[in-house]
């Protein structure tokens, strides 16, 4: 698996006989998934399939491909947007991997967190201790969430995190994200390469952001692709920003150069490790080790131990990891000090076609009338 990632990804091409045959074979499978998903999107554009309404405005926040591409940041930025203008607002997502079996899994319900990790899903605890003000519900069935915070708990406007593919309910607004290292991977679908569907399901967007936009990464050959699939489609990009240090311990925050320097060994389970590294490379911090777990990996009281033996063996000051990981790792599972990454996102300048958007939004949810999608 660690010699196919890359693969799909494209950041290598095969290799030999062996596994030039698997991409072939895993490429015509793609191609297959890729027709069905075609055939799917074709359905709901000419009325064969009708997706449910809800009685607020709903935004969907989702990716192309596989993996990460900074979602849950980007659902805080809007988040807080939303909750600072007074939205009631509420957060809808599947709940991947969480231990609740329960349909309708709430974990926050707008005055406080009901739930920690890993009985609600870490992206959902995540977001419940960034958005205090927010309901938080997760579930495999996006309408009877819709429901229930709408008409149990009064929310106003919705955002469906990784709901770009979840055509079953009507979106009011569509917020496209690519990873601006990896727009496409291979650009090959599912399971040749790390596309979802095809480009041209690029076309039910109404805007696209490239996350992770270092000032070095050229954009172009990415624009004139979409351009070339979809003229009109409004584009931008954004930062994945550090903002601070956070005692996993009291909570208490501290400048982004308190570790610089120092001896530390870092740990993650998230889909792009590398980008966690590459972070604290830019904040001149060189981990002395680097433990990479799988995506959604629950740390357990025993991993955290074998950690912290490796740390003291080397030894370090300091065990850091990020928030998404943090929120899985159980109480006092250590006893060297443990810091948190804060991550967020930064505009060099907001685009006057998101603020338009989203100020739309805002009107719509007060006056309680969604308003309708430009192709409309």
């Amino acid at each position: 698996m660690q010699r196919l990632i890359p693969l799909l990804e494209g950041r290598r091409h095969p290799s030999g006989w062996i596994e030039r045959g698997m991409m072939t074979l895993l490429g015509t499978l793609g191609a297959g998934y890729g027709l069905i998903q075609a055939g799917r999107g074709y359905a709901y554009q000419r009325g064969y399939l009708t997706p449910w309404r809800a009685d607020c405005p709903v935004i969907a926040v989702g990716n192309l491909t596989a993996g990460g591409t900074g979602k849950t940041p980007m659902v805080a930025w809007l988040g807080h947007y939303f909750l600072d203008r007074g939205i009631p607002l509420a957060i809808v997502s599947r709940g991947y991997r969480q231990r609740s079996s329960s349909p309708i899994t709430v974990v926050a319900d707008g005055t406080r967190r009901l739930l920690d990790a890993p009985e609600a899903a870490d992206e959902a605890v995540l977001l419940a201790h960034e958005l205090p003000g927010a309901v938080i519900v997760t579930g495999a069935n996006r309408r009877r969430l819709i429901q229930f915070a709408t008409q149990q708990l009064g929310c106003k406007l919705v955002i469906m995190d990784d709901g770009f593919q979840h055509m079953q309910v009507y979106r009011d607004w569509n917020l496209l994200l690519l990873d601006a290292q990896r727009p496409w991977g291979n650009g090959r679908i599912l399971p040749g390469g790390t596309l979802r569907e095809s480009l041209k399901a690029m076309g039910r967007a109404d805007g696209i952001l490239f996350t992770r936009a270092q000032v070095a990464i050229d954009l172009t050959a990415a624009q004139e692709t979409i351009r070339g699939t979809v003229p009109a489609m409004p584009m931008a990009q954004c930062r994945h920003q550090p903002l601070h240090w956070i005692d996993a311990a009291t909570g208490e925050r501290f400048p982004l150069d308190t570790l610089r320097h120092r001896k530390i060994m870092a740990f993650c389970g998230i889909a792009n490790p590398e980008s966690f590294r590459s972070t604290l490379t830019d904040l001149s911090i060189i981990p002395v080790d680097f433990m990479a777990f799988p995506d959604h990996h629950v740390i357990t009281h025993a991993e955290m131990t074998q950690l912290e033996t490796q740390a003291r063996n080397h030894p370090v000051d300091f065990l850091v990891t990020t928030q998404k990981d943090w929120v899985k790792i159980p109480p006092n599972a250590t006893t060297l000090p443990l810091f948190v990454l804060a991550i967020g996102i930064q505009f060099s300048s907001v685009p006057p076609w998101l603020t338009e958007r989203l100020e739309c939004l805002v009107v719509a949810s007060s006056s309680g009338s969604p308003k309708k999608r430009r192709d409309e």
